[in-house]
């Protein structure tokens, strides 16, 4: 469910329906759970996170409707929230995978002890956690998401993985230290584009990051897909991540 009034997975349902062989070639991934005070929600004053079972099950099945399949291959939980009950989201689950509604589970922004948590109540292996993650956007080595991943073998994905475009019109200081690393960097691989350098250090890391590319326009997707041929070095790497920091490493 991607905009205020969820269409556009009805909009890629409709193009599906004109190529349906393309269905066994991609996976599809919905989210639920944030609810917006909308026209689509006139009962609604203010945002909220709802995860019953009734809704969680709902979105989903909504989703498939939308998109013209009879399976969601992933269903995220957007956004861990104040009032939350595990075992609502674990019935709901339990239901979606045994009717073949939805083949894998996860979340998106989950801490590593909200992960754990819900994981808990689980019989199935949640399948990813969704988070930011970007040459500016270092909080989950901070908080210790990173190493969560690792020992779990959780490949993340990662939301923003080109820091929401601010790198391309630098206007602070830390903007300004990555463009010009960025810069640095993409010369001594030989590619015009910085933002594959972004991508392709993502990529480089051991925990298996999926970045998620949110452009509409074919070139830039073409070109996020040439970042898999590019291997910064080590050196390269930590150029890009000491920029972000703005300083060396202790």
């Amino acid at each position: 469910m991607c905009n205020r009034h969820y269409t556009c997975e009805e909009f890629f349902g409709r193009a599906l329906a004109l190529m349906p062989e393309l269905r066994e070639q991609m996976q599809l991934i919905s989210k639920c759970g944030i609810r917006l005070s909308t026209d689509f929600n006139p009962e609604l004053d203010v945002k909220i996170y709802e995860y019953s079972t009734e809704y969680i099950i709902k979105q989903a099945e909504a989703s498939l409707k939308n998109l013209g399949t009879d399976r969601l291959d992933l269903l995220l939980l957007h956004r861990p929230a104040p009032f939350f009950n595990p075992e609502e989201v674990a019935k709901a689950f339990d239901h979606l995978k045994q009717s073949g509604k939805v083949v894998n589970f996860g979340v998106s922004n989950f801490t590593p002890m909200q992960f754990d948590s819900l994981q808990s109540y689980l019989d199935m292996p949640l399948a990813t956690n969704q988070v930011e993650l970007s040459v500016a956007c270092l909080e989950h080595w901070e908080n210790e998401n990173i190493e969560f991943f690792q020992k779990h073998k959780i490949k993340p994905m990662a939301w923003s993985p080109l820091a929401g475009g601010k790198i391309f019109k630098p206007e602070s200081q830390r903007e300004y230290r990555l463009h010009s690393v960025l810069k640095e960097v993409a010369a001594e691989l030989g590619v015009e584009a910085i933002d594959q350098v972004m991508y392709a250090w993502l990529l480089k890391h051991p925990v298996g990051i999926l970045p998620i590319v949110g452009s509409q326009h074919i070139d830039r997707i073409k070109s996020a897909v040439d970042a898999l041929k590019i291997d910064l070095s080590l050196q390269q790497w930590y150029k890009i991540w000491i920029a972000s920091k703005g300083e060396d490493l202790p």
